[in-house]
């Protein structure tokens, strides 16, 4: 392009609408002189232009057609380096400004949690599913601090019993034998839990309970969780509860705290 007897280098810009401004302060700043703009629906097309420095007659005179080639050579390639920059400078505007802000992940809670569910204090029968954790917590007497507990029970698991499998009175075992996967947790704050006992209760649509003919059962690792004596902080007991029952329709197990505390949790399916 030509103007006033003088040559110019000419480049073209796109960027983002709105950030036009930038654009042209930061080529003005390069000596380049807007010349035309094209707004499209999210970028605006700029035309820059600038005069092409004037090289002292010496050197062409000394340098001859090895300079001329070499200059050209470099003209091309400043124009070549500026396109570059802007295009990946556009492209870079174009994809922050398409891209959502990635959304902040909520923290786990028990309202979130599909198996967490929680067992209030001073609560008779809170009702969990078989898999989840209960978590409880109770304040001991004497000013001895919290007591939490994290009780997981697993659905039952039937199993065969061996020759050496014991009920109590030694009663005869009933058709369905399973035991249900338990674990106790202590999460207490910085106290050992002392001399605690966990009772539990089974029944089915048919049996109504202790009474009703259920009968537990010890054979090998089968066997019931009882109580737990100065369990630390973090760590857990687990025991397969066993059971002797007529049919697993309706099957639950009650998970009593302390005995007749008053504090309950039944699991189901």
């Amino acid at each position: 392009m030509t103007g006033e007897g003088k040559r110019y280098e000419v480049t073209e810009v796109k960027a983002i609408r709105g950030t036009e401004s930038k654009t042209i302060a930061r080529k003005q700043q390069e000596g380049w002189e807007l010349v035309t703009q094209d707004k499209g629906g999210l970028r605006t097309t700029m035309t820059f232009r600038r005069p092409k420095p004037k090289t002292p007659w010496q050197m062409w005179a000394a340098v001859g057609g090895v300079g001329v080639l070499l200059v050209g050579l470099l003209a091309v390639g400043a124009l070549v380096e500026d396109d570059s920059d802007a295009s990946t400078t556009d492209a870079a505007a174009v994809a922050s400004a398409e891209q959502p802000a990635p959304e902040q992940d909520a923290e786990p809670s028990s309202a979130t949690d599909p198996m967490i569910c929680v067992a209030e204090q001073d609560l008779f029968g809170a009702s969990c599913k078989f898999g989840q954790t209960a978590i409880y917590s109770d304040t001991l007497p004497r000013q001895r601090g919290e007591r939490k507990l994290e009780i997981t029970v697993g659905a039952p698991i039937e199993f065969t019993p061996s020759e050496d499998a014991q009920t109590l009175y030694d009663l005869s075992l009933h058709p369905v034998n399973v035991y249900f996967p338990i674990t106790v947790k202590n999460t207490s704050p910085e106290l050992a839990l002392e001399h605690g006992s966990i009772f539990t209760e089974a029944k089915n649509a048919e049996q109504g309970g202790r009474y009703s003919g259920i009968r537990w059962v010890s054979d090998g690792d089968v066997d019931s969780l009882g109580g737990f004596d100065d369990l630390p902080v973090g760590e857990s007991l687990s025991a397969k509860e066993g059971v002797s029952m007529t049919t697993l329709e309706g099957v639950e197990l009650r998970v009593s705290i302390d005995g007749m505390s008053g504090y309950s949790i039944t699991f189901t399916r």
